[in-house]
């Protein structure tokens, strides 16, 4: 599996050679119902339509519109995704992806890490 990178306005959004997505939200974003659509849009594709291991880098300053919350509730579907860890950075980050979690009550194995490190070998110790 070859790496691919795409960016879209808010994300740099990958497919790791180690066969997991990582979506980095780039710092000072504030990502709104075409920014959810465009990231979305993206992680199909690089996906290919597959169940796939996501990482998200949730590190830095940024925020996220209540629209595009709903459209992002796509990407955090079991039917799209084996397990999801995220890099955070802050209390208030971890706050939000709980909050969000709340809603989306999705039975996909789901972590929160401060190191990338950990949570990529977490997230591969799901790896079929």
């Amino acid at each position: 599996m070859h790496d691919r990178h795409l960016t879209t306005r808010t994300a740099k959004i990958s497919l790791e050679k180690e066969g997991y997505i990582k979506i980095s939200i780039l710092p000072g974003s504030i990502i709104d119902t075409e920014d959810a659509l465009d990231n979305s849009l993206v992680i199909k594709n690089l996906s290919e339509g597959k169940k796939m291991l996501k990482l998200v880098d949730a590190r830095g300053k940024w925020s996220i519109t209540s629209e595009a919350k709903k459209v992002s509730k796509k990407n955090v579907s079991p039917e799209n995704t084996v397990a999801r860890a995220y890099i955070i950075d802050s209390f208030l980050t971890k706050v939000m992806f709980n909050f969000f979690r709340f809603f989306t009550r999705s039975n996909t194995p789901e972590d929160f890490f401060n190191d990338e490190t950990e949570a990529i070998d977490w997230l591969l110790s799901f790896k079929k």
